[in-house]
């Protein structure tokens, strides 16, 4: 039986301390950026919808041409303010995750080898952030699935209608 050291615990209750750290950074990011996507969804449909009943009801022209010229505006700005949005919370996370790292690091280099324990923290960082990238990708993958299938039905179901 493997006795268990204080010299053996405190790297185990370190590491484990900043995985969830940098577990609770990550999803409060993707709470955030999710937000923030669906304020922007719904900002989108709202603002196109107002645009569509304001040309119905706008029997003349020359004031359809004036509010179609201003939607690329319209749509430009919202762009430049989603993305603002999504750069500042990106920068934010990478400055946290930055601050965990570094404040992670050192208590890692207390052994004979301080860049040992960096090289060994740093390993146990990229293979977490891998973990995150491949669960990110399969639930990409798997809405894309979701979201082709009725579109797929849709399609075919149209066609059968004609």
């Amino acid at each position: 039986m493997l006795a268990v050291t204080r010299e053996l615990a405190n790297p185990v209750e370190i590491n484990a301390h900043a995985f969830m750290t940098l577990s609770k950074l990550a999803f409060s990011s993707v709470e955030r950026l999710a937000t923030l996507n669906l304020n922007a969804t719904r900002a989108a449909l709202e603002g196109g919808s107002a645009a569509v009943g304001s040309l119905l009801r706008t029997g003349d022209a020359k004031q359809q041409q004036a509010l179609l010229q201003g939607t690329p505006a319209t749509v430009g700005s919202n762009a430049a303010a989603y993305l603002r949005a999504v750069q500042e919370i990106a920068a934010e996370t990478q400055a946290e995750v930055a601050r965990l790292i570094s404040s992670y690091f050192p208590s890692q280099a207390k052994g004979s080898d301080p860049s040992a324990g960096c090289l060994k923290g740093f390993d146990m960082f990229k293979g977490f952030a891998q973990q995150i990238t491949d669960m990110t990708a399969a639930n990409i993958k798997l809405i894309g699935d979701a979201t082709a299938h009725p579109s797929a039905s849709a399609i075919t179901s149209g066609k059968q209608g004609t």
